[in-house]
């Protein structure tokens, strides 16, 4: 027999089928990760379940992936959930394609079982414990027996391993205690946060190429950042999870080896995009821009953003990201307005896109980014497929479900997959939306596929065992609105900690509302008195001098504007005046609900747009401005 030596420890390597991935890990053995490896693989010798707990992002599916690399062992891994059943793991009966028959399929844990496999059970305290306790023949003595199937029972082959890993139940939603009942079968393990000194001896083994200054600077600014959160300094007012640690760092340091690792501007931008832009409130902004000025040494110097496409690449400032569809991205870029806000945002899509880091849009309900969605969603030209989560759905309804043949017989039945499955195998983009609303049991599922696995597993209905593979040219985008109280649900921040959260702009000063309608209307008193009337109705609205007797206040939204923009341009007249007073009441003044409120707001709507002649040229100008955009606005 074989063995490998693992933080001083003897561990057998063991043969086991091919057919199963053996992942590869890049951890760097530090003294606590060394202590960490021999907690971990005493139990495992001596064939004891290991419970894995610890803070999002402090490696325990990665040390896991490690012990497993050395010792050439694959991995099959759950996502576990709210909505995961016995079935998802044990396996279940399929009816055949023909109709004519049934057929069993092995859930993960059976077949780790049966071919002398680990079996991490990821987020095992988000499921049930009357679900575990399902399987506590596994954890307690090594076999399952298969009542859903055949009925008999499958020993543990040798070399299968079980290990459950969980976030504490503090401060992540969704997450209960384990019972002890459950946890008297494991050797539990806490995983603690790296040190400094640890965090630096990582940093410095994998990007050797990076300057130690650098490398302590962005660890300060990482650490004190934390240290800002937990102590409500920073973030409070947000109800927000934010969250910095080892992950973030890597994804800074990647950002630097890619843009300039000794380029001061791009080490001052990126640490600004992690460390900054994510908070919502200009005070919380102010402080940690403070913060990394300090560090690097004084103001740090904005650069204009340019762009443009050629042969088949966008070239975006210091970023070079191939396109799929040249044509297309072209005629995204020219078809909507980018004032400067809009091209910061793009700025830091790009600079995640080209880094393959999953991507968060986050914004405020009345700064909805529909409207611009096509813009940062498919500029590279790949397909995209839209993932609308909400409470009440299953996970079948995504991931995919045994349904009726076309012909709806009920005795023929196929696997038909969901949007999330579709859009894995196709290599489209992937948006998620509405995580705030779905809940633990939907969201979490998604773990695998948001983190360096990259991948998902099938139900046993889906007759395959393998996880299913994001492509190279695949992008996740979540799309999620700003928590407005402590009663509304959020994402846990161990889900938020593996995308890279970007803050669709609050478009709300009126010279970038005037430049945005001006790329669609002629300049001048058109686009002035919309944008102005706009800004005037939200005002009103949030300071509820109309809307006073409301439980909640009326919203005006930057799609308030543009869908009253789209009405000028569907029914241009010459009377371009009465189409606009038309438009504004329609999306602005017909939903006041007190007649006096909705009279005197009209009466504003009239007065800004007073200096639109009633007979004019406007007409012509905005046809011929109709004409030079490159797809049609109505």
């Amino acid at each position: 027999m074989d063995f490998v030596t693992i933080a001083d420890v003897k561990v057998p390597v063991l043969p086991h089928s091919n057919k199963f991935p053996v992942f590869p890990s890049s951890l760097v053995e530090t003294d606590s990760v060394k202590q960490t490896l021999q907690k971990i693989l005493y139990p495992m010798l001596e064939g004891i379940p290991v419970l894995l707990v610890g803070d999002a992002g402090v490696g325990k599916n990665a040390l896991i992936y490690y012990i497993n690399s050395l010792r050439k062992q694959p991995t099959l891994r759950f996502s576990f959930n709210e909505d995961t059943l016995p079935e998802d793991l044990i396996g279940s009966y399929r009816i055949l394609l023909d109709g004519k028959g049934f057929t069993w399929s092995n859930g993960p844990l059976t077949n780790a079982l049966s071919e002398g496999l680990s079996f991490v059970a990821d987020e095992m305290n988000l499921c049930a414990p009357n679900i575990i306790k399902r399987f506590s023949s596994v954890y307690e003595s090594t076999y399952l027996d298969l009542l859903e199937g055949s009925g008999e029972r499958v020993n543990g082959k040798t070399g299968f391993w079980f290990i459950g890993t969980q976030n504490p139940s503090e401060g992540f939603e969704g997450r209960k205690p384990l019972p002890f009942d459950i946890t008297k079968h494991f050797a539990v393990v806490y995983v603690d946060p790296y040190s400094p000194d640890e965090m630096f001896y990582i940093l410095k083994k994998l990007y050797p190429m990076l300057a130690e200054d650098v490398l302590k600077q962005i660890i300060r600014i990482s650490l004190e950042s934390e240290a800002r959160i937990k102590s409500g300094e920073i973030g409070k007012g947000d109800l927000e999870k934010y969250h910095f640690n080892l992950r973030t760092l890597q994804k800074y340091c990647n950002r630097l080896v890619l843009f300039g690792a000794k380029d001061k501007t791009v080490a001052a931008r990126e640490a600004l995009y992690l460390f900054e832009e994510p908070f919502r409130k200009k005070e919380d902004k102010a402080k940690q821009r403070e913060l990394i000025e300090s560090e690097f040494g004084g103001g740090i110097k904005v650069v204009p953003t340019k762009g443009y496409v050629q042969g088949s690449t966008i070239f975006w400032n210091d970023k070079e990201i191939k396109t799929w569809d040249e044509k297309k991205t072209i005629s995204l870029l020219s078809t909507y307005p980018t004032p400067e806000p809009i091209l910061h945002f793009l700025d830091q899509v790009f600079t995640a896109i080209q880094a393959k880091e999953n991507i968060l849009v986050e914004y405020r309900e009345d700064q909805d980014p529909q409207e611009f969605l096509p813009l940062f969603t498919e500029l590279t030209g790949i397909e995209l497929e839209s993932v609308m989560l909400s409470k009440g759905m299953h996970t079948s309804d995504v991931v995919g479900a045994l349904k009726p043949t076309e012909e709806g017989n009920i005795e023929s039945v196929t696997w038909v997959d969901g949007p999330l499955t579709r859009s894995i195998r196709k290599g489209h983009i992937i948006l998620i939306s509405g995580l705030e609303s779905a809940g633990a049991e939907l969201v979490e599922k998604m773990n695998m596929l948001t983190d360096d696995a990259r991948s998902l597993t099938l139900p046993p209905e889906s007759g395959e065992y393998l996880p299913i593979q994001l492509t190279e040219k695949s992008i996740v985008f979540g799309m999620k609105s700003f928590r407005a109280s402590k009663s509304v649900t959020s994402i846990s921040r161990a889900f938020r900690n593996r995308f890279t959260p970007i803050l669709f702009p609050e478009l709300e000063d009126v010279k970038v509302l005037e430049e945005i309608l001006e790329f669609y209307l002629p300049e001048g008193v058109l686009p002035r008195s919309l944008a102005r009337f706009h800004l005037k109705a939200k005002e009103l609205a949030e300071k509820r001098t109309i809307g006073s007797a409301n439980l909640m206040p009326y919203r005006f939204g930057i799609a308030n504007l543009l869908k009253w923009k789209n009405h000028i341009y569907r029914y241009n007249q010459t009377d371009v005046k009465d189409i606009a007073i038309r438009g504004g009441k329609i999306y602005y003044t017909n939903q006041i609900a007190d007649p006096k409120e909705r009279k005197e707001l009209e009466r504003l709507l009239e007065g800004f747009l007073s200096g639109v002649e009633v007979v004019s040229t406007l007409f012509e100008e905005i046809e011929e401005k109709k004409k030079r955009l490159p797809l049609n606005q109505d």
